[in-house]
């Protein structure tokens, strides 16, 4: 009688956490719905990649030869559909289940922070910029999903080598989709050691998690780089230089090592502290100088607790772990040191804060006299989310607007050519627009705009030949769709340096649109010339 009671009681609760998981999935992907909703109902995109593809695209050999080799499966099982809502609400689905399902890793019942930890990352750059990705955003999401997967089972599963096992294989389909993601693997566990230290679980535990988390780490890494290799080698490619990424080897990891730790230090410094890389409109007002010192406090004090245990395993541990955790966030820095940043790559940015606050606002009773400390967390974690919230209002807005300033400057320019007889019959000649939209003195640029992160600032190009007409081909084909035929890359390179081009006004003056042989030259800025932003 006493068995059949306990698998009833086993049984109940099973079901009352599967009816809390599902009330904090639908709490989480209704919030970023509402956060996103402009992004999704707009249809609005970044002004580098995003604008470039529209809503058909399908992942193939460059995704293959940067080491995404699992990507164009994924495109395919789509069709190559990129369109919204799907992507937007399929993205979000697959983030707010991992959301869910970490934070059951730091916390047994839902509390307000466990809500806020998870709004936090959800509401923060990172999605936003997976989103403007439209044509990928649900890679990014599957690989952050498969990557806190990985580390739910590296904790979850007693035997060490099943826990290893599955999760080498889910860590190794989350880098085959978007290398940067590992990060999130690496804070997990970091984090979660910490809160078997901070916990005094004992120290099977936390040898056995030791053990885990390396042992999947490593597995999952290599098995990775096998795949990537005999992938390759069935479709008689190889790697590509973008990043570094064919450079790549246990010789060039081992050399590039200070120089990674060096910038992946940096970086958080760079992210948490200026304002280059605009991820809360608090930021400016020092919010995480106060955030990062209460963390630093807190943790300190359950660094002293350790010591005062008389624990010097445990003590070690906790100030290696402590240490590392800034590290891990950027654990693609320590792969390759000449990888070049970008907001993208910033999910394990996005989760130290969340994952820290979990830690601090601990389930044990005897922390709960700590009650000015948690009001003061519990504030620092609503500001954050508030910050969050309308930095991604912002960042959309200047998609909006600059969007709607294309239009205006495309359409015409159709008008434009059109009145010259460019779609007359049999007189179709190639086209060459140069220089930045955003740089030309009729471009609406609003604060909002200026306030707004550099992808989100639509028509500001990067002015590489190559990028620059993959984003006007893309202006003319979402914003202004007509069938324009631009000229080769060759024949751009060669008459940008002419004084053809300078001598030129710029849009809308009259003559901004001259033809130089067979080729239609249509100047829009003087901003045309530098090759890297």
């Amino acid at each position: 009688m006493e068995e059949l009671l306990r698998k009833e009681s086993v049984k109940d609760k099973k079901r009352c956490t599967a009816k809390q998981d599902r009330i904090y999935f639908l709490g989480m992907l209704g919030f970023a719905v509402v956060v996103y909703f402009p992004l999704i109902s707009q249809r609005l995109v970044n002004t580098y990649d995003g604008l470039w593809h529209g809503a058909y695209y399908m992942g193939g050999f460059w995704e293959l030869s940067i080491g995404r080799w699992l990507l164009p499966a994924v495109d395919f099982l789509r069709f190559g559909i990129q369109t919204e809502p799907i992507n937007a609400l399929l993205t979000l689905s697959m983030i707010a289940l991992a959301v869910a399902m970490l934070r059951r890793l730091f916390a047994v019942n839902d509390k307000p922070m466990t809500w806020l930890a998870g709004m936090g990352f959800v509401s923060g750059a990172v999605v936003g910029v997976w989103l403007s990705y439209r044509y990928t955003s649900p890679i990014f999401g599957l690989s952050f999903l498969l990557s806190a997967a990985a580390a739910d089972h590296a904790t979850r599963t007693e035997h060490i080598g099943k826990a290893i096992g599955e999760s080498a294989v889910l860590l190794a389909l989350s880098l085959g989709l978007y290398q940067a993601n590992l990060a999130c693997f690496c804070m997990i566990l970091l984090a979660y050691l910490l809160r078997l230290l901070f916990r005094a679980e004992g120290k099977k535990q936390v040898h056995a998690h030791i053990a885990k988390s390396l042992g999947s780490a490593a597995s999952g890494m290599i098995l990775y780089w096998l795949v990537l290799k005999l992938v390759l080698l069935a479709c008689g490619q190889q790697l590509a230089s973008y990043n570094g990424a064919a450079e790549i080897s246990v010789k060039s990891i081992l050399l590039g090592l200070p120089g990674g730790i060096l910038q992946a230090y940096q970086l958080f410094a760079t992210y948490f502290f200026q304002n280059i890389y605009r991820h809360n409109t608090l930021q400016t007002f020092g919010l995480f100088i106060v955030v990062l010192a209460v963390i630093g406090v807190g943790f300190l004090r359950r660094f002293a607790q350790i010591v005062r245990r008389k624990d010097l395993e445990g003590a070690l541990l906790c100030m290696a772990a402590m240490l590392v955790l800034p590290l891990s966030c950027n654990m693609m820095m320590l792969i390759s040191s000449e990888a070049a940043w970008r907001m993208q790559m910033g999910a394990g940015l996005a989760l130290f804060v969340p994952l820290c606050l979990l830690l601090l606002a601990d389930d044990r009773p005897e922390q709960e006299h700590d009650s000015k400390v948690r009001w003061l967390v519990l504030v620092l974690a609503v500001l954050i989310v508030y910050g969050n919230v309308y930095m991604m209002a912002t960042d959309q807005e200047a998609m909006r607007q600059g969007r709607e300033s294309l239009r205006v400057m495309s359409d015409r320019i159709v008008d434009d050519l059109m009145d010259l007889g460019y779609f007359d019959e049999g007189s179709q000649p190639t086209v060459m627009i140069v220089g930045r939209p955003s740089s030309n003195p009729s471009f609406l640029k609003t604060p909002l705009y200026t306030s707004a992160n550099k992808y989100a600032q639509m028509g500001r190009f990067w002015l590489a030949p190559e990028c620059a007409a993959l984003s006007w081909q893309g202006v003319f084909e979402q914003i202004t769709p007509v069938n324009i035929t631009f000229c080769s890359y060759d024949q751009y390179v060669e008459l940008l340096s002419t004084e053809d081009i300078e001598a030129l006004p710029l849009y809308p003056q009259k003559g901004y649109i001259q033809q130089a042989g067979d080729v239609v030259i249509v100047k829009i800025s003087e901003d045309y010339r530098v090759l890297e932003d």
